[in-house]
């Protein structure tokens, strides 16, 4: 077996970059920047925290409902700079502590819980994947040195949580654990309907029932806490919420599906960045429509072909689709760390080559398009929906390239 891992090392090494990225000059320089990165975080996210749930937070530890504030206006502009409450209840349940502190005291506290959540969940990646030593440490270095993780602990972003609880499966095997960090991943509901559908295809029906817990609870806790606002208006509140407040994001079928139906100029940006005018009722619908179906025909297809992958390959797969079905910004694009720990641990090919391009463009090019505007043109939103729809290709064609040491389930 360390033969075996031996030679995937070598393999690795024909490529010229990853050769020179994985000396150890090349490492401990990247970690530099690596710590660069980390502190230029942290400052934005003392300075800013743009979209920190401290003003629905604040809003709900007093018991005002903070999606029913925002929905009527904010006339008292109660919640600061981008801190609308898009997340559903458990989220404001397990965060509501944050409420009790000053701005300046929450900013501070989150950052660090969010950069103790990224390390945590490098650490497990890199074990899943079983990636020697070096491509472990270039994996940290890549993870952290790229824009997604710097703009979460600048944001104050709720993406680390959200890929901690994918990235803790490595550790919980049952489908009670499993269940129940998949439900706190329903914090970004958008993140999990291709590895819900794909696990209601393999009937895992006990940890899909267990799933549904930490959401269900975060709605009786924050109606008994509430106690004003009807069951049924509190339950819809958070999609109404998001559904006036989500910009098409860089590469989905949501965003292209908008694209289609406006069909605005391929080469300017819309006002606002949004494609879709107030219109027809059903045509508001339709990227909803298309996303979904998407994530069903992505997750059928990888239920049809399951016993060809390790359960690896396919959380890398699942977890991108997301992304591609979904309307994403750039800080949730580290949950590529999946796909890039499936390119960092296979031997060299042209798709691993281009997997990692990929990443590199989302992570580390893509930055440049959201500082002219760029970003939401829509021929580049199209474009990078279809290097997004070939990334997820080349993580399933290396599926055979690796010799894992165990099979591991998903």
């Amino acid at each position: 077996m360390q033969t075996a891992t031996r030679h995937d090392e070598a393999q690795l090494e024909r490529n010229p970059v990853l050769r020179v990225l994985l000396t150890l000059p090349a490492l401990w320089a990247g970690t530099l920047l690596a710590l660069m990165s980390v502190v230029d975080g942290l400052r934005n996210a003392t300075h800013r925290s743009l979209d920190l749930q401290w003003s629905p937070e604040r809003l709900f530890a007093q018991h005002v409902d903070p999606w029913a504030v925002y929905l009527a206006g904010d006339r008292g502009h109660r919640i600061l700079l981008n801190q609308v409450p898009n997340y559903l209840h458990e989220v404001y349940a397990l965060l509501l502590p944050l409420g009790w502190l000053s701005f300046a005291q929450a900013k501070i506290i989150w950052a660090l819980c969010s950069l103790a959540l990224l390390v945590l969940s490098c650490a497990c990646i890199a074990h899943l994947y079983e990636l020697p030593p070096r491509q472990a440490w270039l994996l940290f270095v890549l993870f952290f040195v790229g824009t997604p993780a710097r703009v979460v602990l600048g944001n104050g972003q709720l993406t680390a949580l959200v890929l901690v609880t994918l990235a803790l499966w490595t550790v919980a095997a049952s489908a009670r654990a499993r269940g129940l960090l998949l439900g706190l991943g329903y914090a970004k509901y958008s993140i999990a309907p291709p590895l819900a559908f794909f696990l209601l295809l393999r009937r895992r029906w006990r940890l899909l029932a267990y799933s549904l817990l930490p959401p269900l609870a975060g709605l009786l806790i924050v109606y008994v806490w509430l106690c004003t606002t009807p069951l049924r208006v509190l339950l819809l509140e958070p999609f109404r919420t998001a559904a006036d407040n989500v910009s098409p994001g860089l590469a989905n079928m949501m965003a292209v599906a908008e694209i289609v139906l406006r069909r605005p100029p391929l080469l300017h940006p819309e006002p606002d960045a949004f494609y879709l005018a107030p219109c027809a009722h059903w045509i508001e619908l339709a990227p909803y429509v298309c996303a979904v179906v998407l994530a069903v025909a992505l997750a059928a297809y990888f239920f049809v072909r399951d016993a060809q992958a390790d359960g690896r390959v396919l959380l890398a797969c699942l977890t991108a689709a997301c992304l591609l079905c979904f309307k994403h910004q750039v800080y949730d694009f580290l949950l590529l760390a999946f796909a890039l720990a499936m390119a960092l641990r296979s031997p060299c090919s042209r798709a691993r080559n281009f997997l990692l391009a990929g990443i590199g463009y989302f992570w580390f090019v893509e930055r440049l398009m959201h500082i002219h505007r760029w970003e939401f043109w829509p021929a580049v939103v199209l474009a990078s929906f279809v290097l997004l729809l070939g990334m997820i290709a080349a993580v399933w064609r290396l599926r055979a390239s690796i010799q894992w040491r165990q099979r591991w389930e998903l």
